[in-house]
């Protein structure tokens, strides 16, 4: 039984009970004792929405009295009562002449709502917790009686906001890659007047990439049935950094005026709205502004109510209408490559990206911005950017640059010093522009490693110094090794047991070397030693030669053009004196040809 229901019937049964008590001729027959009068009862009420206009809406109750007596009842009672809704007054009516007849009695009582009052009762919904109690205040007017009776409240509650509340983990999925895990959302409102309704929605995020995720523009759109409620933009941008959590937050601010107007589409909706809030981005193309829903942060829900009959409201999720599917460029591949030039070398690399959209897509027009920057252990070989309209499909993106002389001297000391060892490692960032947000784009790893043994060869095995066919000395146990170089040179430390054969002092005067790679000298020269040894003794000479790091360079040319490979040749001669003598022997166990091949730029 519905409030207007429950409380028109209490009201006609005071009614009728009044009257009879107050008409002359039935109060007659009461004295006499001849009549008997039973009080008439209200055997069903309804009620139900009247006619729905863009003004007001009308409320009709048809109440079933019995009469059980033979005669009928004059119409002589006035019935008034008002219609409050959260104590704001939105409705009162009035029947005036009330009479019945004898038995089945069909009686209608008709109010209107004023749908100027719905801003004022929502605002009171709202800040009431979503919750409304509607009260009726009846009163009677009749020959001797006037009276009001106990008003009869029912409320009724809605949970609009419910589906936004949420702790379920979510992700934001993009080109197969994770753009942002969502761990909480919720939505609230916030205090309402008869003008306007704030309602903010947040997010709570991360951002799982090495580069940050932004959002230049954001904005909201609320409806109700379709109807517009609420539009607008952020004022500034969103950015959750590299790595780390962050908060999106958008407050919209919903305009009451144009509540009426949903009012009636209520009404005529069987008492059902779908309340659709949109978060989105907002994108500047050559077809104009775009908007890319942010679905993490967007809703659709139906509530449904039953005023008039005072029955608990329903709330439900509904699927999304408004999906787009989007995806960011892709890095499908990642070349490197020398190139020997008249000034020296050019360091490049070669990137394509894959720009998955549509032409006529909103993001059929997507820029990129990269850095790239690519090491030798730490030397800094290419640093460069860019920044480039993508078309659909695939793309060719160059990054380059001349690298000096002395870099390429400084990454030698750099490979000697690490046991000629280099570490390529590249440091790449890449973000696509999709008009409305900044994403990062991964690149392939291609960090690699490449080593060179240009010392190998050293045999260190004994030889004998022979001289017009006489042994003058024997070598053992030599070793070669680099030394600590200079952007100037690079040491190579000879060290090794020299035997004099002989019975008389023999003195190792010099050592000598040539090292030579791809034709390129890089060392020529000869090194002081000084070293008597006394006949039948055994002496630990060392000596130092040093490459010319001036003509790496030109080797490093060399080597690239021939497709990293060198062809190395080193010798070594010693100069010892006895007798006064000088003599000059090649050293066959020290010197060598090798070939010495890397891949480190080229293919794998």
């Amino acid at each position: 039984m519905s409030i207007l229901g429950s409380t028109a019937g209490k009201v006609v049964a005071v009614l009728f009970a009044g009257m009879v008590v107050t008409t002359a001729g039935i109060g007659a027959a009461l004295t006499t004792g001849v009549v008997s009068v039973e009080p008439p009862t209200v055997e069903s009420i309804d009620n139900e929405w009247g006619e729905v206009t863009d003004e007001r809406t009308g409320i009709r109750t048809n109440v079933v009295v019995n009469n059980p007596n033979g005669f009928g009842v004059p119409g002589v009672v006035d019935v008034s009562y008002d219609v409050a809704m959260n104590d704001v007054a939105v409705a009162s009516g009035s029947s005036d002449g009330l009479s019945l007849s004898s038995g089945q009695n069909e009686l209608t009582l008709d109010t209107h709502i004023d749908n100027g009052k719905i801003p004022a009762w929502w605002a009171s919904h709202i800040n009431n917790g979503e919750r409304t109690t509607v009260s009726v205040q009846p009163s009677v007017e009749a020959p001797f009686v006037s009276r009001s009776l106990p008003s009869q409240d029912r409320t009724f509650a809605t949970d609009m906001l419910s589906s936004f509340d949420s702790t379920e983990a979510q992700s934001v999925e993009a080109g197969g890659r994770t753009l942002l895990t969502v761990s909480e959302t919720d939505a609230s409102w916030g205090r309402a007047t008869e003008s306007e309704t704030p309602l903010s929605f947040s997010a709570t995020v991360e951002n799982p990439n090495d580069a940050p995720v932004r959002f230049s523009t954001l904005g909201y759109r609320v409806s109700m049935n379709d109807l517009e409620v609420a539009n607008g933009t952020t004022d500034g941008g969103v950015e959750v950094g590299a790595n780390s959590e962050g908060t999106i937050e958008i407050d919209s601010t919903m305009d009451n005026s144009k509540l009426d107007e949903w009012w009636v589409s209520h009404l005529r909706n069987d008492e059902r709205t779908v309340l659709d809030v949109q978060v989105f981005a907002v994108a500047e193309t050559d077809e104009g502004t775009q908007r890319i829903p942010l679905e993490f942060m967007s809703q659709r829900v139906e509530f449904e109510t039953d005023i008039l009959g005072g029955g608990g409201a329903q709330t439900t999720a509904l699927d999304s209408e408004n999906a787009v599917d989007f995806e960011p460029p892709t890095v499908e591949s990642v070349e490197r490559d020398w190139t020997a030039t008249d000034s020296g070398t050019q360091f490049s690399n070669q990137v394509v990206v894959n720009n998955p959209n549509d032409a006529d897509s909103a993001l059929g027009d997507v820029s990129l911005d990269a850095d790239y920057r690519v090491d030798l252990n730490d030397v800094t070989v290419l640093d460069d950017e860019s920044r480039t309209d993508l078309a659909p499909g695939r793309n060719e993106l160059a990054f380059g640059g001349e690298v000096s002389d002395p870099t390429i001297t400084e990454w030698w000391v750099s490979h000697v010093e690490n046991g000629e060892r280099t570490d390529v490692t590249t440091d790449a960032s890449v973000r696509a522009d999709l008009g409305f947000t900044e994403v990062p784009v991964e690149v392939p790893a291609d960090d690699r490693t490449f080593e060179t043994d240009m010392l190998a060869g050293f045999d260190g095995a004994g030889e004998e110094v022979t001289a017009e066919g006489r042994t003058l000395a024997t070598l053992g146990g030599t070793t070669a090794e680099w030394g600590d170089p200079t952007m100037d040179r690079t040491p190579m430390v000879v060290e090794g047991e020299v035997t004099n054969e002989r019975s008389r002092p023999l003195t190792v005067v010099s050592f000598g070397y040539e090292v030579e790679a791809n034709d390129v000298v890089l060392a020529d020269n000869e090194t002081r030693v000084g070293e008597e040894i006394p006949g039948g003794t055994t002496r630990t000479v060392d000596a130092t030669g040093y490459l010319d790091n001036e003509q790496i360079p030109a080797w490093w040319v060399s080597h690239l053009e021939n497709d990293e490979r060198s062809e190395l040749s080193v010798s070594y001669y010693v100069t010892v004196e006895m007798l006064g003598q000088q003599y000059t022997v090649e050293l066959d166990s020290m010197s060598y040809n090798q070939t010495v091949e890397t891949n480190a730029f080229g293919g794998s």
